[in-house]
């Protein structure tokens, strides 16, 4: 499948991190069982190691696997995505439990579903990629020869390969056919679920692109791509052709998928019991992290400079050392139950230029970088000139109206709040608000809200660890939602309490000093198609008014 897993790209031997890494899965995967049952069932651990084996290269009919994206790893994710969604499923579905074969069936067919990708012995040509497109029929035959071996019964062999089948989204399967046991549909459904679900929940799932491309280049060379696609098969030219359409093929194909499934991941949030369910979660943050590269823009100043070759790395950690050093130290407790709330958040809200605090002032004063040079790393930091050249001549204009409005800023923290409302008509959005993290309450407090509600949302709390401006603030990355009820991340509780309906969000992360203290959301978009372009405007806002936030908190502290 089109997804990710991270990985050794040591063919025969995985390096120690991913082995730890497997075991520590495997271990998971027992436990439930053990949770389940009262017992691991029998020969279940035998089974991990047998094909842990197989992939390693020491069964004596196949090479190790060679290909870093359908790997060991992503059997194991697989493996321990559809215990989850079984032992989910028996807290609720007491009136069907799913007992013990069944989990041990699931978890076969699950380790032995991509293993068609691994090369017969002797087999030197190519990685295993040439077999993309045959892969879930040689997985069912190496399946079969294994379980036939161990002396499983000729029924038990023929649904472990029916499994495996419906993990063949290219010839899709009908499950009710298939199987006469509805508990066996309930497997079925929750093996392909947990295929789809676990690798697109991976952390570096966009990363991971690189390894799918090149399993497809190789089957391309094989079955030569022209001839592929005169018979319909979809042929990428780039690796960034994959990840442009990561979206589409997450609406288009994940989610009719996962419904026609019956949206077996829906138990991953029984499984969890908080309510929560962290694969969803990651795969929105996915969707989200891959429409931009956080490498190359908002970044810290200390790599601009470092980038554009105006300070070494050497410099940097010696001015971060000293910045550290000149850090005033933190309030204790009792003082600030007494302080106001903005002026507890970071110690430099207070901190004045002249304390030297800032790594410009450091590097300069080192005289590791002229001031001339830290200007252009600013402006590179702030302003990315493949960005300056995107921006139309109303946003230039806005911008430069911001700039000089900006320095009014001592004439009161209202001055932000016309430039919020400046922006949402910039980017044709309903609302706007500046949220501030309090790390004493663990609370995303709105701190400058725009729009209808702003008087109503003025103040107001938000728990951290809910909504997602506290998954921005948390993650320090930007993120954008075109439909609020379909992410795990968006939070209603607001909603509810000012009458508002949320449709559509951007966020940014709200950087000070290198540190992030809070987010910068805009609301409903009135097309709810908040684009890339949209996101590196609020992130250029974000960063022009993190230069002024401490001023205008401290006003507003003493005003509160």
């Amino acid at each position: 499948m089109h997804m990710a897993r991270k990985t050794s790209h040591t063919p025969a031997r995985q390096q120690p991190a991913a082995q730890v890494e497997n075991l520590q899965t495997v271990e998971l995967i027992l436990a439930i069982a053990k949770d389940e049952f009262g017992e691991i069932p029998p020969g279940l651990d035998g089974l991990f190691a047998d094909v842990a084996a197989l992939y390693a290269g020491i069964w004596p009919s196949h090479e190790a696997c060679a290909v870093t994206y359908h790997n060991f790893n992503h059997a194991l994710d697989v493996c321990l995505a559809a215990a989850r969604m079984l032992s989910g499923w028996n807290k609720v579905e007491q009136a069907q439990p799913l007992e013990r074969k069944y989990f041990q069936l699931g978890m076969a067919a699950a380790l032995f579903h991509d293993s068609g990708y691994i090369k017969n012995k002797g087999d030197h040509d190519g990685s295993g990629g040439k077999f993309t497109l045959v892969h879930v029929e040689r997985s069912i035959e190496i399946a079969r020869e294994y379980l036939a071996r161990k002396q499983w019964s000729q029924e038990d062999i023929d649904v472990v390969s029916r499994i495996i089948s419906v993990t063949d989204y290219s010839q899709p399967s009908n499950i009710s056919e298939l199987f006469l046991d509805p508990c066996l549909k309930v497997v079925a459904r929750m093996v392909a679920t947990a295929d789809l679900v676990a690798q697109m929940a991976d952390t570096y799932y966009v990363q991971r692109i690189d390894d799918l491309f090149a399993e497809f280049k190789e089957v391309y060379e094989f079955e030569n791509s022209e001839n592929l696609s005169r018979k319909g098969t979809k042929v990428y030219k780039s690796v960034q052709e994959i990840k442009d359409g990561t979206i589409d093929f997450y609406e288009k194909f994940v989610l009719p998928a996962l419904t026609k499934f019956g949206r077996m991941d829906r138990y991953l949030a029984n499984f969890f019991a908080d309510g929560r369910n962290p694969y969803q979660e990651n795969i929105t943050a996915n969707l989200s992290e891959h429409l931009m590269d956080v490498r190359s823009q908002w970044r810290r100043i200390g790599d601009i400079l470092t980038d554009l070759g105006l300070a070494s790395r050497e410099q940097i950690a010696s001015a971060l050392d000293r910045q550290q050093a000149l850090a005033c130290p933190k309030p204790d407790a009792a003082k600030k139950c007494t302080t106001p709330l903005r002026e507890q958040l970071l110690p430099w809200f207070t901190v004045r230029p002249h304390e030297g605090r800032c790594l410009g002032d450091i590097l300069m004063e080192m005289q590791a970088v002229e001031p001339k040079a830290l200007a252009k790393g600013l402006l590179a930091q702030m302003l990315p000139d493949s960005l300056y050249e995107s921006l139309s001549p109303r946003e230039l204009h806005f911008l430069l109206q911001a700039a000089i409005l900006l320095q009014n800023i001592c004439k009161g923290p209202w001055i932000l709040g016309v430039i919020l409302e400046m922006a949402n008509e910039i980017l044709d959005c309903e609302a706007s608000s500046v949220l501030i993290a309090d790390l004493e309450e663990k609370m995303m407090l709105v701190a400058l809200p725009t729009g209808p509600k702003k008087n109503a949302v003025y103040g107001k709390e938000i728990a951290m660890d809910k909504g997602l401006s506290g998954w921005v603030y948390r993650n320090g990355q930007p993120a954008r939602v075109s439909n609020v009820l379909a992410d795990a991340r968006f939070d209603d509780g607001m909603d509810k309490n000012i009458d508002f309906v949320t449709r559509s969000i951007l966020a940014v992360p709200l950087h000070v000093n290198g540190e992030c203290i809070g987010a910068v959301e805009a609301l409903n978009k009135s097309d709810d198609n908040f684009t890339t372009h949209d996101m590196n405007m609020l992130s250029i806002l974000s960063n022009m008014l993190a230069n002024v936030m401490v001023g205008v908190l401290c006003i507003q502290a003493n005003q509160g």
